[in-house]
């Protein structure tokens, strides 16, 4: 039997759910639908963005450090700034410096507005393997959304942000 059926993004859809209904007919069959297509392409986007960078030897995590840093400049951003923007704890962000420091793609350098503090920037090195990575991802990133006018891709914004703002009470789960 194939495995690839029994992934979470492979969950039934359409004339599929029919059975579940009649199981737990409490569920709501237009929200499993919906979910079932964003878990399927949730997934479908994340293997191929994991295939392309790993490719290049690059993590997600350094991918976004990188295009953060990358934004910043020259000056470059405080640690505490990078974790805000990445969504991550400061402990976190420690470690992905120290990994792009090793690999000599960042430097920490001392803060102009407070010397117990650090900034951490992009090397020579680091920009040139972010500018070689960024400009075709966010080219795939555009003809993934093709597809949709800009009005489309504001809704879609729109709905979900609004599907996000339920994760609380979806991660108690």
């Amino acid at each position: 039997m194939d495995r690839k059926h029994f992934l979470l993004k492979n969950l039934p859809r359409g004339n599929s759910l029919d059975g579940l209904a009649r199981v737990y007919p409490q569920t709501d069959l237009k929200a499993i639908e919906v979910f079932s297509a964003l878990i399927g392409l949730s997934g479908e986007i994340l293997c191929a963005v994991n295939s392309v960078l790993a490719r290049s030897g690059v993590s997600q995590a350094r991918f976004r450090t990188l295009l953060h840093l990358r934004r910043a400049g020259k000056d470059g951003l405080h640690p505490m700034n990078l974790a805000k923007a990445l969504g991550v704890g400061r402990a976190t962000v420690t470690g992905l410096v120290d990994g792009i420091e090793q690999a000599g793609l960042a430097r920490r350098l001392p803060c102009a507005d407070d010397r117990r503090s650090i900034m951490v920037a992009l090397t020579a090195k680091g920009e040139k393997l972010i500018d070689s990575l960024a400009p075709d991802r966010l080219k795939r990133v555009s003809e993934l959304m093709g597809g949709l006018s800009g009005a489309e891709k504001k809704e879609f914004t729109r709905l979900l942000d609004k599907v996000n703002a339920n994760m609380p009470a979806f991660r108690k789960i």
